[in-house]
């Protein structure tokens, strides 16, 4: 009987866990297909991953672009941040919070607003720890080598 309980339980767990949300979430999230945000068309949130965003309406929350760029000619009212993209601002488009992009520029025209800080780091300074390890890897392989063969800074005579 008390099987009868815990299998009735773990039952309702798994309803209550995956049921369906009272409301409908105007968030987009994307994995290699761009997001297009139209004139006419107000979203909550994008996010995307291996693609890029176009906004020219508006959206409300937050621009998240991994290894893909953001192109606004409308309105975000959150920040927006591109991680090795570039983000783009078409004239009249605002940025309400802040913009960082890491591995790419920052393209403003006309009369573009960013209401937050701008942050902006270049490829090559994320690309430092891994130049810096890759020539102390191969520093070591070459004092390696050298030992290995020192004592034998020539080839022996031929034998007669």
């Amino acid at each position: 009987m008390s099987r009868h309980w815990l299998y009735l339980g773990f039952a309702i767990f798994l309803a209550a866990m995956f049921a369906p949300c009272a409301h409908a979430s105007a968030d987009r999230v994307s994995f290699m297909h761009d997001i297009d945000i139209s004139d006419a068309e107000e979203a909550d949130s994008a996010v995307c991953f291996l693609c890029s965003i176009r906004i020219n309406g508006k959206l409300n929350g937050d621009a998240v672009a991994f290894l893909g760029g953001i192109r606004v000619n409308g309105e975000i009212n959150g920040d927006a941040v591109s991680f090795l993209g570039d983000v783009g601002m078409g004239d009249q488009s605002r940025i309400g919070g802040d913009c960082v992009v890491f591995g790419g520029p920052v393209h403003r025209s006309g009369n573009a607003a960013i209401d937050g800080d701008t942050v902006d780091i270049p490829f090559i300074i994320i690309m430092l720890p891994f130049i810096f390890v890759a020539l102390l890897i191969y520093g070591i392989i070459a004092l390696v080598r050298r030992r290995r063969y020192a004592a034998y800074p020539m080839p022996p005579p031929p034998l007669r």
